[in-house]
């Protein structure tokens, strides 16, 4: 029986990796005792402490030399251990298996168990770049009186004014004549005005939009009053606007810019923060936000898409107006309202096309999974109130909070942890480190040799 022996040959004790043209020493050895296949005994004359490796071509398979014996007889006992991976190489490339993980042919987009992530984040803010119409911090006025004139959308007359029109309506609802006239059909002054809003809408944009509001003499009641302010006459009382705004992500495109590893967040003018679910946006630019303003109520419906309008990932609904203390009713802004009023809710469709009508629901709870890649997170956190609200802005902000993690990039990682696959595939199809489930190997060996192979595929090792 002919031994190859080998003195410079290093590798790992779990890769298939096989000798190729490494020099070696070949001694033609008899056996006189019975010795197991996996782990033979050699004993031979001289001194071999070198010996490292070896093959035995009668039985086609490769050793590691696990011990060596010297005797005083000038004699050295080898005891070798079977590299069970690399004597059966071509029988483990051959096996069709479910990879987990490797090395190679991977998918980035697949949620690696094995990336930690920090409960330090990095917060990068993205602000769009166009003002909204309903973020305007003067504002202005909207009050609605009852009379013959009525407006376009009710029964009760609309105008619109300034902080001027308001003081010029005070002056003038208690002059005399005019008071005891507003008495006598209402009882007292403030009865006389069915409400009284503030906006945050510019002045200069409504008054001048003649396909809604015109310059008209103040009517309450039957009195006209000395003063002209904008009364609502036409049917354009919708303002719709688009804005995109790009996402943040991390350079690397992976499985990262889902949920736990990214948290996205859009801050609204007027509302306050929603929280996005990142897995909506995975493989998108942009967060492409839709509105739609009832300028005769104040109500707002905010369509947040993904990449494209249509792509409709979220709705939020609210309302902008803020009741003065002049009549009974008080509303603050950003209470989110149960179904639009007046109308915001018809078939005229938006950009992304008609899927306003019959009422959008409002999302006022939802389950929170933030631990899960896949999962939802989403949760409204609004309600700022008062004019107040207008300090954070005019512009939609989108925040990307952005989890530290172990780099799943990383050559290292990548050469000793491999990176997930999930797929059922020959094993020669991969490179590198490899770790397989249920794996079985089908060899024309030992029991104990397939046992072996197997275990060492389901617990990972290096297809070299």
């Amino acid at each position: 029986m002919k031994v190859r022996f080998y003195t410079s040959f290093p590798k790992r004790n779990n890769s298939t990796k096989q000798i190729s043209s490494e020099s070696y020493t070949e001694l033609d050895l008899v056996l006189k005792e019975a010795t197991s296949i996996e782990n033979p005994v050699f004993l031979i004359s001289g001194d071999h402490f070198d010996y490292t490796y070896a093959y035995i071509a009668d039985w086609n398979r490769y050793y590691f030399v696990d011990q060596i014996l010297s005797s005083a007889k000038d004699l050295t006992q080898i005891t070798l251990k079977e590299d069970y991976l690399a004597s059966w190489k071509s029988a483990i490339g051959n096996t069709a298996a479910m990879i987990l993980r490797s090395s190679s042919n991977y998918n980035v987009w697949i949620p690696d168990e094995e990336v930690y992530v920090s409960t330090q984040k990095t917060l990068v803010r993205e602000v769009g770049s166009n003002s909204v119409y309903f973020g305007d911090y003067t504002g202005c006025y909207l009050y609605s009186v009852v009379n013959k004139k009525g407006s376009y959308s009710n029964f009760a007359a609309q105008y619109y004014t300034n902080a001027t029109g308001i003081q010029s309506l005070a002056d003038e609802l208690l002059d005399g004549s005019l008071l005891d006239d507003i008495v006598k059909y209402y009882n007292n002054v403030s009865n006389a005005i069915i409400s009284v809003k503030w906006m945050p809408f510019d002045f200069t944009s409504v008054s001048s939009d003649s396909t809604m509001t015109s310059l008209e003499n103040v009517w309450i009641a039957n009195n006209m009053l000395t003063f002209a302010d904008y009364r609502i006459t036409g049917s354009s009382i919708y303002i719709d606007g688009s804005q995109s705004i790009p996402i943040p992500w991390r350079s690397d495109k992976d499985f990262r810019e889902s949920n736990p590893y990214t948290e996205l967040k859009l801050l609204i003018p007027m509302y306050g923060i929603i929280d996005l679910n990142a897995a909506d946006y995975v493989g998108a630019s942009n967060v492409v936000v839709q509105y739609r303003v009832d300028r005769t109520t104040g109500d707002v419906i905010v369509i947040v898409n993904s990449d494209t309008a249509g792509a409709v990932t979220q709705t939020v609904q609210f309302n902008v107006a803020v009741e003065m203390p002049i009549a009974t009713l008080t509303r603050n802004i950003g209470g989110a309202v149960s179904a639009i009023s007046g109308g915001i809710n018809s078939a005229i469709g938006m950009a992304a096309g008609n899927y306003i009508g019959g009422g959008v629901g409002l999302i006022s709870s939802a389950a929170q999974f933030a631990l899960s890649a896949n999962g939802r997170s989403v949760s409204l956190k609004g309600a700022l109130t008062g004019k107040a609200a207008t300090a954070y802005g005019d512009k939609f902000q989108l925040l990307a909070y952005v989890p530290h993690t172990l780099d799943p990039t990383n050559l290292n990682y990548i050469a000793t942890k491999g990176r997930p696959v999930q797929a059922v595939d020959l094993i020669s199809n991969f490179s590198g480190y490899v770790r397989c489930e249920d794996a079985s190997v089908s060899i024309n060996g030992l029991d104990s040799e397939r046992e072996a192979i197997n275990s060492y595929l389901n617990s990972g090792f290096y297809y070299e």
